[in-house]
């Protein structure tokens, strides 16, 4: 027997851990994890560069039958400005998906100025390079154990495959 909904929800806040990029909060039926990936502007001498991810995960309790689903939300824009050869130039890629999903990226980024966040908390702006890493696991693993732990399953033999 899954630990009731109301008894559980509150609980929620302990998976936030300071060391983590990520969050968890509980709104109705469902928890939302929220993870604000990057946000970088690099600035070149002759272009500036703009990053910014963010990820979003979100799990549907179900009381009836004690299970869960989740929609994993992703949403990427990548933008670059500058002087080419031809004159000047701009381009912008904006990229999001909804559904379930494994994703895994890294990303290094060095040469120029660089104001970045990394979901860390700290914003940094000098020469150091812009690394960062993203896996879905990392959200996912902790907040489905959880849920594990208070009885609740994953009600879809596909959720299952796709939550780690």
């Amino acid at each position: 027997m899954p630990t009731p909904i109301a008894q559980m929800l509150p609980q929620i806040v302990s998976l936030n851990v300071e060391s983590e990029p990520f969050s968890f909060f509980a709104q109705g039926t469902q928890i939302l994890g929220w993870w604000d990936v990057v946000k970088a502007t690099s600035l070149y001498p002759t272009q500036v560069a703009h990053i910014d991810q963010s990820y979003r995960l979100i799990v549907t309790l179900n009381d009836q039958n004690g299970t869960f689903d989740y929609q994993d939300h992703s949403a990427e824009t990548e933008a670059r400005a500058g002087f080419t050869e031809d004159g000047f130039g701009f381009g912008a890629e904006r990229s999001w998906s909804s559904g379930k999903m494994i994703k895994k990226k890294w990303h290094f980024e060095f040469g120029g100025v660089n104001r970045s966040s990394t979901g860390d908390g700290d914003d940094k702006v000098g020469f150091q390079p812009v690394v960062y890493s993203f896996e879905t696991s990392r959200i996912k693993t902790p907040l489905f154990t959880w849920l594990e732990s208070h009885g609740w399953r994953h009600g879809s033999a596909l959720g299952a495959l796709f939550a780690r």
